[in-house]
């Protein structure tokens, strides 16, 4: 199965309900707040999936270009919008190198779609040419600093019994990526929580004790040491004015 083929199965499966889960509210209410004004301004909603997020904007009255690999997606999403007579939002399927068609914009938001971006180093290039000087980028992203988590995504995820959430292709976003983005833009990370013990509860314990393991980790993040090793991060870029 390709990637795409996944997203469309993934998609597919889905009912219409187009709500944000607490986490993904945290981060475009976060997203909003770090692009200020939005009335007016052109968005990208990268990898948007089932357009929630880019229904989120579009309340804030932004003009929003939603883009997605997945036909499922983006055919479901333009339905919805000319159902509800929204049209501050243009559906497109499209790969993520191709935004620069798109633009120039003032913000680019993305929910765990970097990590999926390859070859990201062109792509870094691309997002600097698709933003207007001034402009800003705020992405949701996973994290590949724990060693001990990547080694068991490598060796254990997919294998004796424990479940594999994500496509073949992706990997968790890594700091050499991140230091790809500084070439380009001002770049800061924030572990806005910490996403740790978790994921014990999601992968070995199929959902339980996930209360206990949510409750360590909020006592782990008392630790600023421990945060960087979060599995969950918000990346806030700003675009140089030269």
């Amino acid at each position: 199965m390709t990637t795409t083929q996944f997203w469309d199965e993934l998609f597919s499966k889905e009912g219409e309900e187009w709500v944000l889960d607490d986490f993904l509210q945290l981060a475009v209410s976060e997203a909003a707040r770090h692009f200020g004004l939005l009335k007016g301004r052109r968005l990208i909603d990268l990898g948007c999936g089932n357009g929630a997020t880019s229904l989120y904007f579009a309340r804030l009255e932004a003009s929003v270009i939603s883009i997605d690999q997945s036909e499922v997606a983006i055919s479901r999403l333009d339905n919805y919008c000319r159902r509800n007579g929204i049209d501050n939002i243009e559906p497109v399927v499209g790969d993520v190198n191709d935004i620069s068609t798109a633009g120039p914009v003032d913000f680019i938001f993305g929910s765990m779609i970097l990590h999926h971006v390859d070859p990201f180093d062109s792509f870094a290039e691309i997002l600097h040419k698709t933003v207007r000087p001034g402009g800003r980028c705020f992405f949701f992203e996973n994290n590949a600093s724990s060693t001990a988590l990547m080694w068991f995504r490598t060796h254990a995820v997919g294998k004796f019994g424990i479940p594999k959430y994500g496509d073949r292709e992706e990997y968790p976003l890594t700091p050499r990526e991140l230091n790809v983005l500084r070439d380009y833009f001002t770049v800061q990370q924030v572990y806005p929580y910490l996403v740790f013990f978790r994921l014990a509860s999601a992968y070995l314990f199929r959902r339980r004790l996930s209360k206990f393991c949510a409750w360590f980790d909020r006592l782990a993040y008392t630790i600023p040491a421990v945060r960087r090793y979060s599995y969950r991060q918000y990346i806030y870029l700003a675009q140089r004015n030269s």
